[in-house]
């Protein structure tokens, strides 16, 4: 026996258009929340001044992307060689004004290597860390802490900018 003989066709019909009304909604509430998935994170610091203050802005973009606003996004950094001796309280980012970017300054407690965090919650809900090689400046200059290769990850001696 098939379905053909067991109903007929206008009975077929109707059955289809039920399924359908009630996987449709399911498919949309699935695609709604993969739109919904993690953000995508830039992150740009510049160091400045004595101790050395990291100033970072986060740039979020949602999976498709537009600017994600409204999140709540926090900075907080480690010294990956001595993570015991050198973490920084985490500082909570303010929005700049442009859609999407985020803006919080970090007190390091030297130069370095330095793996900043970056925790966002809000819309969506994600946490990444950015190794970043914290450079000396000149004077008051502005320098960008660029991406740590591994080679800058081997440890350094405390207080100073050489290698063991």
């Amino acid at each position: 026996m098939n379905i053909r003989s067991a109903i007929g066709r206008p009975q077929a019909v109707g059955l289809i258009v039920a399924l359908l009304g009630f996987f449709c909604p399911l498919a949309h509430a699935q695609s709604a929340a993969a739109g919904s998935g993690r953000p995508n994170v830039a992150l740009k610091c510049v160091s400045y001044g004595t101790g050395p203050m990291l100033e970072c802005v986060v740039d979020l973009k949602r999976r498709d992307g537009a600017p994600l606003d409204g999140a709540q996004v926090t900075l907080g950094a480690i010294m990956p060689s001595m993570p015991m001796a050198h973490t920084v309280k985490p500082m909570k980012a303010a929005p700049t004004g442009v859609p999407g970017q985020y803006k919080a300054t970090l007190e390091l407690e030297m130069l370095g290597v330095w793996a900043v965090d970056v925790d966002v919650s809000g819309p969506v809900r994600d946490k990444v860390s950015r190794n970043l090689v914290v450079h000396e400046c000149n004077g008051n200059d502005r320098c960008a802490a660029t991406a740590a290769k591994p080679s800058d990850m081997a440890p350094m001696r405390h207080g100073t900018g050489h290698r063991h």
